[in-house]
């Protein structure tokens, strides 16, 4: 039977430009054995087209644009057509804004304050965007993962810059990223009839995601979790990297 596999990228993929060991071959595999493969990523920095751009060019394997859920695309679909944006956040973000059919603006007089991570994010960013929300602009965060995996050591993620806006406005967000309903709904579009399967490596988003869907889920150990270390929820199956998933599928 057909499965649907769905991958987090950063730390079960690849870490920053290099793939997990294997990573490439393992998705042909899956490929060519007819499952459905769908990226899932909270990380926003990026569009469709360049999310599976990276993933050819890290991996080698052929991934397509419509194969891609980011908490971008997420944080697109709570945007009101008519509101004025302002972004905090990169070209994934951006795209989901010109999407929505939003426009975008830089002062504070928005209508609509979207953060995600952003390489480019300084004090002036941070003072526009939380001035905005404290004048009731809508707050839409991508995602609240604090950290990401890089091949290095991990790195601040959207949550930190989030947090910061969070704290200088006083506002909660909402939250459109894993493992909220809002990317759920955006999961179901692109899942097709047959058994799911979440693989990640965060138990506070891709585990959290499987487990209130009732899906099966695999943690990896190549991401932010440490081998070994208790999780809760517990996954369906743990394993030390995206290769043994072929021999999970029943």
């Amino acid at each position: 039977m057909m499965s649907n596999l769905i991958f987090d990228l950063d730390g079960v993929v690849y870490l920053g430009d290099h793939a997990v060991a294997g990573a490439g071959e393992t998705l042909e595999r899956l490929d060519a054995a007819g499952h459905n493969i769908v990226f899932c990523t909270n990380n926003s920095s990026r569009t469709r087209a360049q999310c599976a751009e990276k993933i050819r060019r890290v991996t080698g394997y052929a991934a397509r644009p419509d194969q891609i859920a980011s908490s971008a695309m997420a944080a697109g679909t709570l945007i009101d057509p008519a509101a004025r944006v302002l972004r905090v956040g990169g070209d994934g973000v951006a795209e989901a804004i010109k999407l929505s059919g939003a426009s975008e603006v830089s002062e504070i007089e928005a209508d609509t304050v979207v953060v995600g991570i952003d390489f480019s994010f300084d004090y002036d960013l941070l003072d526009r965007a939380s001035a905005a929300v404290r004048n009731g602009a809508t707050f839409i965060a991508t995602n609240r993962d604090v950290t990401y995996p890089s091949r290095e050591r991990l790195r601040p993620g959207a949550g930190s810059i989030v947090a910061a806006v969070e704290a200088a406005s006083g506002v909660v967000p909402v939250n459109a990223g894993k493992p909220e309903l809002t990317m759920r709904k955006l999961l179901e579009q692109m899942l097709v009839s047959g058994p799911v399967m979440m693989i990640g490596d965060r138990p506070d988003t891709d585990l959290a995601m499987a487990d209130v869907e009732g899906w099966r889920s695999v943690l990896v150990d190549t991401g932010v979790t440490p081998a070994g270390a208790a999780v809760t929820p517990e996954p369906t199956h743990r394993v030390g990297s995206i290769v043994e998933v072929p021999g999970l599928i029943r």
